[in-house]
């Protein structure tokens, strides 16, 4: 539980175990029907080792989408883990098969070499001196479940 104090009362709020990150990297420009390719065989025949891989790291969602810019097209990819900073690590550090296609296709998609993202694989503690400006998040013990009555969910 964390207390965040306001000028009239101190709100005591509950945090949600889930963290999750936002990568975005150019796809290079003879490259993005080949990134295309690349999500379909995740999605395909790559699908039991991406999922076994998934799993192993802890990451509970993953998306893929391009993103068609003036300077050309981009990949943003969404992950979502109890642990990010940790499953990007072993996504690093890793030398499972998988893991070591992946890495490799990303760096002949996007021209970067993961290995460069070791600080990933040591967990960085948050700043204490952060000021938090906003927050949402649906109702973690059951998302499921819905909180209104169904006049409020029809309006």
């Amino acid at each position: 539980m964390n207390k965040i104090s306001t000028s009239k009362r101190v709100i005591t709020q509950k945090r949600s175990s889930m963290s999750g990150i936002v990568l975005t990297f150019p796809i290079l420009p003879s490259k993005v029907e080949a990134w295309r390719r690349f999500c379909q065989e995740l999605s395909g025949f790559r699908r039991k080792p991406y999922e076994s891989s998934r799993k192993r790291l802890g990451i509970t969602c993953e998306r893929m989408a391009i993103v068609e810019t003036p300077y050309g097209s981009t990949a943003v990819t969404t992950l979502e883990a109890p642990n990010i900073d940790q499953a990007l690590g072993q996504i690093v550090a890793s030398n499972l098969s998988f893991d070591v296609w992946y890495r490799e296709r990303l760096q002949k998609l996007h021209g970067i070499n993961l290995a460069g993202y070791e600080k990933f694989s040591h967990p960085i503690p948050l700043p204490q001196n952060q000021e938090l400006l906003f927050e949402w998040s649906l109702n973690s013990s059951n998302p499921k479940k819905s909180t209104g009555t169904s006049q409020d969910r029809d309006r």
